[in-house]
């Protein structure tokens, strides 16, 4: 009975991780929303300010000198950047945490998990076995 109570609270824990999972992806596919459009704005103020010191040098050093001030500039920017990315991959990532479930207990935790899957979605399943079957159907037809 205890073993049954343990596989059972194993269970309700991988159900309401599934559950806080996909509230994690949706708010990940938020910040990667809000990081592309980040990216395009840094990059549109960066072109601004390259273009106001091209407009800001030009009639002190003529129209040759300002493009390549303009170009140290540029460079002197990518040249950051690629010391963070330098720095950002010298970590070394965190170690994942051992497994909580035990080995034996997987394969009921995974057909447990299956059979809910497939009792909340019965429509989508039968439709993608329908469409399965009707591929596998057709492929030695011609």
């Amino acid at each position: 009975m205890d073993t049954l109570m343990r596989a059972a609270a194993l269970a309700f824990g991988e159900i309401a991780a599934a559950r806080r999972i996909g509230s994690a992806a949706r708010r990940m596919a938020a910040a990667a929303w809000c990081a592309i459009l980040t990216t395009a704005f840094a990059t549109a103020s960066a072109g601004c300010g390259i273009v106001a010191l091209w407009v800001f040098v030009l009639p002190k050093v003529g129209p040759v000198g300002a493009p390549l001030i303009a170009a140290a500039a540029l460079l002197l920017l990518c040249l950051a950047l690629l010391a963070a990315i330098r720095i950002i991959l010298r970590r070394r990532p965190a170690p994942f945490p051992a497994a909580a479930v035990p080995d034996a207990a997987i394969p009921a935790l995974l057909i447990a998990e299956a059979s809910r899957l497939l009792d909340e979605n019965k429509g989508a399943a039968l439709l993608a076995a329908l469409l399965a079957g009707a591929t596998a159907g057709s492929i030695h037809r011609k």
